[in-house]
């Protein structure tokens, strides 16, 4: 056990760790959340998220994670958490099944955008600023393989009281009837024992928690920081999306079959920054892994619609509307201005009334 203290604007978080695969150091840092309802923010360093991170490193992260469901009963079932796990989701299926050679690890993410299909659950985070959530029902041909799903994965960056994950998880079992177990992966456990072995009876399944580190923290907030106040979002919420998403992984993939990422011929050696887009991330990220073995000096990251605030752990924000149309704003954090930034959408029409483009100088890829 050792214990880190780390000073963010909004107070002071006290870190616990009980196990460690990789540094603690290396995997994460912190940040303050403009949102009243949660002030601090576990920033990775190794999801291609809020902090630029090299391709291989991912891999390497989804490589350990894959490696810790590899062996569960099978069909199994993998649910990654959009819009931050979504990269990682895949990844771990995707990374089961290559290093087994299965073909019965069924993948799904959550989404926030609406399609005329039917939805087999919704949910909503307690303390999240976008706090819908939709599965979709299986495409038709994969839908006997999520009904006969044995092991249930849930993937996301992190577990801080295990609420949103146990829901999803709770939601999943009543469409899968045939659940022996669940498996809920993450990057960073912050559950302690106790309260995992409560979480555990509440799904009367069997409960693993995969993760690369474990331990737990607690927040003490500084009486004299200003609350911040969520940004201002006129959105539209009745629009539907099935124009403009392409991503199959919102109705369902068969993890491990192969991918042929897009890729074109680039400045030689020129330092890139490949970005995904929101929910839009484990194709960009495979892209940005094929530069990198090619010899490309390149950084993944992925925008966002979570407002944090600049400091700590974010040296820089640029803010936008989002890609999708919504009206709802977007923001990248910590670009390197040094390198070419490339944004990666999953639809022709994105690129011309993105104005992140013009902001950054960015070439722009459809990739779908």
């Amino acid at each position: 056990m050792r214990t880190l203290k780390v000073l963010i604007q909004a107070g002071r978080l006290t870190l616990n760790v009980r196990r460690e695969e990789l540094p603690l150091e290396d995997c994460l840092t912190c940040a303050t959340r403009q949102n009243p309802r949660r002030l601090y923010l576990f920033v990775s360093k190794v999801l291609g998220k809020h902090w630029p991170v090299r391709p291989s490193v991912m891999a390497a992260v989804h490589a350990r994670l894959g490696a810790k469901i590899v062996s569960l009963p099978g069909p199994i079932l993998v649910i990654g958490m959009a819009e931050t796990a979504t990269a990682l989701g895949r990844g771990v299926a995707e990374e089961a099944a290559n290093q087994s050679g299965r073909d019965d690890i069924l993948y799904l993410q959550t989404t926030r955008y609406r399609l005329s299909r039917p939805l087999a659950f919704s949910f909503e985070e307690a303390h999240s600023h976008a706090p819908d959530h939709a599965v979709y029902v299986a495409d038709p041909a994969l839908r006997p393989l999520f009904g006969a799903a044995r092991t249930l994965g849930v993937v996301d960056d992190e577990i801080s009281t295990g609420r949103t994950l146990i829901e999803r998880a709770r939601a999943c079992c009543k469409l899968t009837p045939h659940i022996e177990r669940v498996a809920l992966v993450c990057t960073t456990n912050w559950l302690s024992s106790e309260r995992q072995q409560e979480l555990a009876p509440s799904l009367e399944k069997i409960v693993l928690f995969p993760s690369l580190i474990e331990g737990d923290f607690t927040f003490e907030p500084d009486p004299q920081f200003p609350s911040p106040d969520l940004p201002i979002v006129i959105a539209n919420t009745d629009r539907q999306h099935d124009r403009i998403v392409a991503d199959s992984a919102r109705i369902g993939l068969i993890a491990g079959r192969r991918l042929s990422p897009p890729v074109v011929d680039l400045p030689p050696r020129r330092p890139l920054a490949v970005i995904g887009t929101g929910e839009y991330a484990y194709i960009p990220f495979r892209i940005a892994l094929l530069l990198e073995q090619r010899g490309y000096d390149v950084c993944f990251q992925s925008t966002t619609r979570s407002p944090i605030l600049v400091g700590d752990a974010i040296s820089s924000r640029r803010e936008f509307p989002d890609n999708y149309g919504d009206g709802i704003p977007n923001y990248l954090y910590n670009l390197d201005d040094k390198r070419l930034p490339i944004i990666c959408y999953e639809h022709p029409t994105m690129p011309s009334r993105h104005p992140l483009v013009d902001q950054i100088g960015a070439l722009t890829w459809i990739t779908e």
